[in-house]
């Protein structure tokens, strides 16, 4: 009885230790065709990481060839802009030179602009037979020529003290400051005025005020016409059959 059962359980332990066996030489037969693939596949991956290396190779050096040609060519444009800087440089030196010998000479030119300017004032005053006045932007007297002077009452020491507001009681001329033409615009204006001189005496005159004449210049010119005023008075005066008024101007 013992040996029958002792049988049983050997036969059993045979079953299981020969499927043991045969899943252990399952095992080892996948493991032995994974180990004969592993090199192929070894190879493969070598083989795909050797074309990869090669691509990147060849793009690296045709790369290297491209930024050798640009930087060739970028050499070439650089050395090429040097050049031209360098050109428009020494022009601009140049124009710079010229420029700095006419500023040198601009005040004798202008310097002597003046003089021909004043030459040509001092004959204009001179050879006018009315009286004229020249005065600058506060209204301040400039110039003046003898007859301007002798209607005033004034004389050339003392011409620069006074504006020509002292002697046109209601500004009848010379609004340009303010009111009047633009600031350097030339302007002539005609008409007749009072002139109330040094000595407070009357006098009517026409006169021909041009505003900026020359720049910051203003010139009037008066032609005294008192002396016609009283004759037109007289004759009036003697035709209305009335004695002549002794209060004239004079």
């Amino acid at each position: 009885m013992q040996i029958t059962k002792f049988r049983s359980e050997l036969f059993i332990a045979l079953e299981q230790a020969t499927v043991h066996l045969q899943r252990i030489q399952s095992t080892l037969t996948r493991l032995g065709k994974s180990i004969a693939e592993k090199p192929r596949r070894l190879q493969e991956a070598i083989r795909v990481r050797e074309n990869g290396l090669r691509k990147l190779l060849a793009n690296s050096l045709h790369a290297i060839v491209v930024f050798n040609g640009k930087t060739t060519t970028f050499r070439s444009e650089l050395f090429i802009a040097l050049e031209q800087v360098t050109v428009h440089v020494q022009r601009v030196q140049n124009t710079f030179t010229s420029l700095g010998r006419s500023v040198a000479q601009e005040p004798r030119r202008l310097q002597e602009a003046l003089r021909v300017r004043e030459n040509g004032l001092r004959k204009l005053l001179a050879s006018s037979l009315d009286a004229v006045v020249v005065t600058n932007g506060d209204r301040r007297f400039v110039a003046a020529n003898p007859k301007a002077l002798d209607l005033l009452g004034i004389s050339e020491a003392n011409m620069r003290q006074f504006t020509i507001d002292a002697f046109l009681p209601h500004g009848q001329i010379l609004d340009f400051d303010g009111t009047g033409p633009p600031f350097l615009r030339r302007e002539e204006r005609r008409g007749e005025c009072k002139i109330r001189r040094l000595d407070g005496s009357l006098r009517v005159a026409e006169y021909i005020f041009v505003a900026n004449f020359v720049p910051l210049r203003h010139l009037s010119r008066f032609r005294d016409v008192t002396p016609e005023k009283a004759q037109v008075k007289f004759i009036a005066k003697f035709n209305s059959g009335h004695g002549v008024d002794d209060d004239q101007s004079t």
